[in-house]
């Protein structure tokens, strides 16, 4: 009887026991298994943010330094870009031709020029924005020679239209004109191509170029020598020659203009100008005398001939100097 109430007063006492307890109690004779520490991690490195370079915010003054105050002219072309009233510029090119162009209002320009010794000429142009980086013009190019007779005078007059694409800093233009001239008979068209770019805010590539192409009346005559009536002897015969000829020019230039640093309304340029004509040339054939195959006697053979304007190529270097006085705000910026 005693032995069954300590068996009954055991188990009171177990399940009066907490859980935690009895876990312990159970887990005590269990062998304790560690495992080894885990070394295949690999520490992560944290690359910091990279830092915000904040933008440079130009000054007025240093904005106006950035405008290009000679985007209105390529070296004699003149580009879309209006001059801005108020603003003057001299130019010098190869010393022999010197130019002024003004800013009537912030669209119309003029300008006046004058080639030592006997040329001058006008050059109205009038600019009209269409949107960034589109600009076109219209504009006349007037020249006359001074200092010579009524009867003498020469002249030539170009309407041209022009269109601009880019910037004041890097932009090409493409121009096209009516020639009429005293030397030419009726209207002539005439191409013009060009550009500048920036290779630095001081240092640009400036070029143009002109192209005409024309037909010349060419008014001359030669002696085609034959028998008289009598068949006894070779007497000339003047033979006239009244023909149009094809014929082509093209004016080349090409300039690396330099800008002041510190007074940016000042440039110089260098480089190298080319003049080129070809074109038809009349060809003919004509019995003419010959004296050195027979000492002292007279032959006539038949030869071929060509005369009229000869092919031509002229270079030579350029060299270019302006100067921009008034207006610094100019509205190309």
């Amino acid at each position: 009887m005693k032995k069954m109430q300590w068996i009954l007063v055991l188990t009171l006492v177990w399940f009066s026991m907490p859980l935690n307890a009895q876990q312990s109690t159970q887990e005590a004779g269990d062998e304790e298994v560690t495992s080894p520490q885990d070394t295949s991690k690999k520490k992560l490195i944290t690359i910091p943010p990279i830092p915000k370079i904040p933008k440079k915010v130009l000054s007025a003054a240093d904005s106006i330094a950035q405008i290009n105050h000679h985007s209105s002219r390529y070296i004699f072309a003149p580009s879309a870009y209006p001059i801005s009233k108020g603003s003057f510029y001299y130019q010098n090119y190869d010393v022999l031709l010197n130019d002024v162009q003004m800013g009537i209002t912030d669209q119309l320009g003029m300008g006046v020029g004058y080639a030592f010794p006997l040329f001058m000429y006008l050059t109205p142009k009038y600019s009209m924005p269409l949107k960034k980086n589109h600009t076109v013009a219209v504009g006349d190019i007037a020249g006359f020679s001074v200092f010579t007779g009524a009867d003498n005078m020469l002249w030539l007059n170009t309407f041209y239209g022009m269109y601009t694409l880019g910037s004041p800093q890097n932009n090409i233009s493409v121009g096209l004109g009516m020639l009429q001239s005293s030397e030419l008979d009726g209207n002539h068209a005439v191409t013009n191509l060009s550009g500048m770019y920036s290779i630095t805010p001081n240092f640009y590539f400036v070029g143009e170029a002109w192209f005409n192409n024309r037909t010349r009346d060419f008014v001359s005559s030669y002696d085609n020598y034959k028998y008289d009536d009598m068949k006894m002897a070779y007497v000339p015969e003047t033979i006239p020659v009244n023909e149009k000829l094809n014929r082509s020019t093209l004016f080349t230039s090409i300039q690396f203009r330099i800008i002041g640093h510190k007074q940016r309304t000042t440039a110089w340029s260098f480089g190298i100008s080319s003049y080129w004509e070809r074109g038809d040339r009349y060809a003919y054939d004509a019995t003419v005398p010959v004296w050195d195959k027979t000492p002292g006697q007279v032959t006539y053979e038949s030869q071929s001939f060509v005369m009229g304007p000869t092919n031509k190529f002229y270079f030579i270097p350029s060299f270019t100097y302006v100067k921009k006085i008034g207006n610094m705000n100019d509205v190309s910026q």
